[in-house]
């Protein structure tokens, strides 16, 4: 294990498949496919994504703290106890996603912040 922070997907994921789970403050601005991922309990606070596609990506028990979504598609996208307060979802699209014991604290949603309950008022219909 390393403590470097990972400058591409791919040695993310080879550093997961080896058992890593710290990736804080990440930068992946110029990777828009990120689709089909296991990132579970991994630690990924403060990093920054741009325009990716997260389709059937799983997140469960992830720290997203302060992390940037920036016009990101997320798509059947497994949030189950994921910590996403105070991130920045700018632009970013939720499609049939599960959000069980997800927590949107202070997350900023198009320049609004919101809280959790507000979050998921607005997403379930």
């Amino acid at each position: 294990m390393t403590n470097k922070t990972p400058k591409y997907i791919g040695d993310l994921l080879e550093r997961y498949e080896k058992g890593e789970r710290e990736f804080p403050n990440c930068e992946f601005q110029k990777h828009d496919n990120l689709q089909h991922l296991t990132l579970d309990e991994s630690n990924l606070q403060g990093s920054v994504f741009f325009s990716a596609d997260f389709t059937e990506t799983s997140f469960r028990n992830c720290n997203l703290k302060n992390c940037e979504f920036k016009c990101c598609k997320f798509e059947r996208v497994d949030f189950t106890n994921a910590d996403l307060s105070e991130s920045l979802l700018s632009g970013a699209e939720f499609i049939d996603c599960k959000f069980s014991n997800t927590k949107f604290d202070g997350a900023n949603w198009y320049g609004h912040t919101i809280t959790t309950d507000e979050f998921m008022t607005k997403i379930i219909k």
